[in-house]
């Protein structure tokens, strides 16, 4: 198997992470420079999008939150799913948390940030957006710990690489403030950091940003 994928992409990193905490021989790559056009890539993922995990036989998986199910499903072995149904329901909600409400108020913001004509009003409505949604994932948390305590689980997938993006978001917009009130979302970037696994795709993230920064340099 070969998971295509891109350093910076959150979407590859949550892969990635499972990749790595379930211990399977999976090459990591990727795509071909001409993803976005090659029919051949349209094949594999009709969504055009990153990543895609590609099966022995060619088959491909994509969307992340497939490939990590399907992870799950096919390599029980080392399970990231929580043993008792009250445990696995909490980790859902904290994914789901995470994807649906963060996630989608933090995209929105790399765009409005990085133009000269900053639209102020469009910011601070789509920054409230976000303190709203973190404020629900910080109730869910506790600080210095993983999603479901002491058991890494396939929220923390999701979760590290969340983290990261914010990190990236404070950084580039200058707003180094946006968890100042959310303690355990704050903190969570340490346990990512400390823990092997998310360690390595948060290293992976870093060597990333750095990659498209100097690209986006060279090109000015």
């Amino acid at each position: 198997m070969k998971l295509l994928s891109l350093p910076l992409s959150p979407y590859a990193a949550r892969a990635r992470a499972a990749i790595y905490a379930k211990n399977l021989a999976v090459e990591i790559v990727s795509p071909p420079s001409d993803w976005r056009t090659s029919p051949e890539y349209r094949k594999l993922n009709p969504l055009v999008r990153v990543p895609v995990l590609v099966l022995d036989g060619g088959t491909g998986i994509p969307e992340s939150g497939i490939i990590v199910e399907y992870l799950e499903d096919a390599y029980p072995e080392i399970s990231l799913r929580p043993r008792f149904p009250k445990d696995l329901a909490r980790v859902r909600l904290i994914t789901q948390v995470g994807e649906h409400y963060v996630s989608t108020a933090i995209m929105p913001l790399f765009g409005l940030f990085d133009t000269r004509n900053r639209d102020e009003a469009a910011i601070t409505a789509q920054l409230a957006k976000l303190d709203g949604a973190l404020k629900q994932l910080n109730d869910l948390l506790q600080p210095g710990a993983y999603a479901l305590g002491t058991q890494l689980t396939t929220a923390d997938v999701w979760l590290a690489p969340l983290r990261y993006t914010l990190e990236g978001l404070m950084s580039f917009s200058g707003r180094t403030e946006l968890l100042d009130r959310y303690d355990a979302v704050r903190s969570y970037a340490d346990v990512a950091r400390r823990d092997p696994h998310l360690g390595r795709v948060w290293r992976e993230m870093e060597d990333g940003l750095k990659a498209f920064m100097a690209s986006r340099a060279a090109a000015s």
